[in-house]
């Protein structure tokens, strides 16, 4: 991956078995951190909101420090308050998503090299029907089981120009995270 990335020179200069043995020191103090303290992250709602059934998609351009891009809000309801079940952070840098960032807040990290389109890769995950399995992953099974899938795929055409055409709007810097 360092190779591909264009470090090919520092992809050689690796020791491997120095790296196997940091890998087990850094799985045992991740593990660790786990257990002691939680993570939880709250994002703004997002605006526009684009509702779909018992779900909505909360959009907007973020910037984070020198990163910035693309957000889409996967919100539901639970227990009479609107919750963001999952986070896609289409940003230029470093774009992930968070399963349940005010539950479990699981961040995923998509490999650019892999992914150089962060947004169309989360625009593919939903036109693929991926989104049910998603939602359930986060920790939200009874929202998932009960998606009307049809709805959600005409919504997510609308949620899909909306997105596009904040991108074209937004500040050059912005911009480029979706542009990549």
């Amino acid at each position: 991956m360092i190779k591909r990335a264009g470090y090919e020179a520092a992809a050689r200069g690796i020791n491997m078995n120095l790296v196997s043995w940091k890998l087990d020191e850094v799985e045992s103090t991740a593990r660790e951190m786990n257990a002691k303290k939680h993570n939880y992250t709250r994002h703004f709602r997002g605006d526009p909101v684009i509702e779909a059934g018992n779900i909505r998609f909360g959009l907007e351009m973020r910037t984070v420090g020198a990163d910035g891009g693309a957000a889409i809000h996967l919100l539901g309801d639970v227990a009479d308050q609107e919750i963001e079940l999952i986070a896609f952070d289409c940003l230029r840098v470093n774009p992930h998503y968070h399963y349940g960032p005010r539950n479990k807040n699981e961040r995923i990290f998509l490999d650019t090299t892999l992914v150089p389109d962060s947004l169309e890769w989360v625009l593919d995950q939903f036109k693929g029907d991926k989104l049910p399995n998603m939602i359930e992953r986060a920790g939200y099974p009874s929202i998932a089981a009960s998606l009307d899938t049809e709805l959600v795929a005409h919504k997510v055409r609308e949620l899909e120009s909306t997105i596009k055409s904040m991108a074209a709007d937004a500040p050059k810097s912005i911009a480029a995270a979706t542009q990549r």
